[in-house]
């Protein structure tokens, strides 16, 4: 009797959809069968599927329509006493539109609108779903993804974090955009996407006409565990970038190259990316001492994070420190590594720059004359000193504080002449000079107390 009740129900809601003309195409479109043009905005989160917008503001960009693809509504299907028949059954790699008010929350924050989202399906209900290494492992196997819009190109996120196991519960899916890198999705901001919640499908077996769009990923595996980074390609677009601001461009220097791994391979290894080297002990200071290199001013720039020279760029400069420290005129020189290793034993690639470069003291005149005063005042009052040797019974009742005072004017005239030398030639003192300049001022008062007490006598 059901089986004969569907039937006889069926048939009347065909009877009724052709009966019905105009409203029934209306109904046809509700229940799936025939597909509705649904509008993509350009932020660029499904590139290379649907095409960006122009422009760098979230805001303009949400409100560009740069495709309409035509979409079934979910879940489609008939309602017949109660029950619904012929809905479609979800799979991965499916389009899908949804709202709800979690991306309400994040349009209205990105664009001033509140609106939905249109992303890639990827996992189902009971799925195993990790990200690891910039790629989709999906219940154990490492799955391949021509419809992306980069190579290895995907990474964890506030909800799923790299390395972390999730099985996708009941009622929900996991999504994604193409454009990986850009996408604000299940991964963050987003979560799980209750099914309930999903409006429109585009079928996988239905995107023929986007696949001349997609790339060749046969070949994404051999890209496991390598740095993506293509450093000489990121220096070309980092003096590209100076010269924009009018700044001469960086000249690579080796040596740089040898200290930014040093780094590189000990922030790895430690999960230390502080510039004092808490963990290491092994600061930029020191491993551009054991490179060979050494100059006057030098930073570091470290990133983890898969990113290729062009998407490194575009990070740098998206945050106005960075921006800064990337467009610095006194640096002249810079050096890159790119690594991958471990941490916490999940993959990452780390890149670390350093930047160089010579500037001038150009001490002020009135430091360096009193110097020089200095100087001249020691060499002033050295032979008085050592005059006192000539009088024996003065000496030898006080021997060791008159040899201490000529020992220490010696001292002073020694170290004094190196540091004013210096100045005199606009030079940097080197390290040793730099411990004689910030000592001095302790000699002078050891000096000073010495003579006063032999003159008070």
């Amino acid at each position: 009797m059901k089986i004969i009740r569907f039937i006889v129900g069926l048939l009347s809601s065909l009877v009724l959809l052709v009966a019905l003309g105009a409203s029934g195409y209306f109904l046809s479109i509700r229940s799936g069968w025939l597909p509705e043009p649904v509008s993509v905005s350009g932020t660029g989160s499904m590139y290379p599927t649907f095409p960006k917008g122009e422009g760098t503001e979230s805001a303009s960009l949400s409100k560009q329509i740069v495709a309409t693809p035509q979409m079934k509504k979910f879940p489609g299907g008939v309602v017949i006493f109660g029950r619904r028949y012929f809905a479609y059954s979800l799979k991965r790699a499916d389009i899908v539109s949804f709202e709800n008010d979690k991306t309400r929350e994040v349009s209205l924050a990105d664009t001033g609108r509140e609106a939905g989202f249109l992303k890639r399906l990827i996992a189902l209900p009971g799925d195993e779903l990790e990200i690891r290494d910039g790629f989709v492992w999906l219940n154990g196997q490492r799955i391949l993804e021509d419809f992306t819009a980069g190579a290895r190109s995907t990474f964890g996120g506030k909800f799923l974090a790299d390395c972390h196991k999730l099985v996708i519960p009941d009622g929900y899916v996991f999504v994604m955009g193409d454009n990986r890198k850009a996408s604000n999705d299940s991964r963050d901001d987003i979560g799980l996407v209750a099914i309930s919640d999903i409006d429109h499908v585009l079928p996988y077996q239905d995107q023929t006409q986007y696949r001349a769009l997609w790339r060749d990923a046969s070949q994404d595996n051999l890209l496991a565990n390598h740095p993506v980074l293509d450093a000489e390609e990121y220096l070309r677009l980092l003096n590209q970038k100076r010269q924009e601001y009018k700044l001469s461009p960086l000249k690579h220097q080796p040596k740089l190259d040898a200290s930014a791994a040093k780094r590189a391979s000990v922030m790895l290894k430690y999960n230390d990316l502080s510039f004092e080297a808490t963990r290491s002990g092994l600061t930029m200071e020191k491993a551009m001492s054991q490179s060979g290199y050494s100059n006057i001013v030098w930073g570091e720039a470290p990133t983890l994070g898969y990113y290729d020279a062009a998407e490194l760029i575009e990070n740098f400069f998206q945050f106005p420190k960075s921006r800064e420290f990337l467009l610095n005129a006194d640096f002249q020189e810079t050096g890159i590594s790119a690594q991958v290793g471990d941490i916490n034993g999940c993959p990452a690639q780390i890149v670390v720059q350093h930047l160089a470069g010579y500037v001038p003291p150009d001490y002020k005149a009135d430091v360096v004359k009193s110097w020089v005063d200095a100087l001249a005042q020691l060499k002033q009052v050295l032979p008085g000193w050592e005059k006192a040797r000539d009088y024996p019974e003065f000496y030898d009742m006080h021997k060791s504080d008159i040899d201490q005072v000529v020992n220490l004017i010696r001292q002073r005239i020694l170290r004094l002449e190196a540091i004013v030398s210096r100045m005199q030639k606009n030079e940097w003192l080197n390290p040793q000079e730099k411990n004689w300049y910030e000592e001095d001022s302790s000699l002078a008062t050891q000096l000073e107390a010495l003579t006063k007490k032999l003159n008070n006598l």
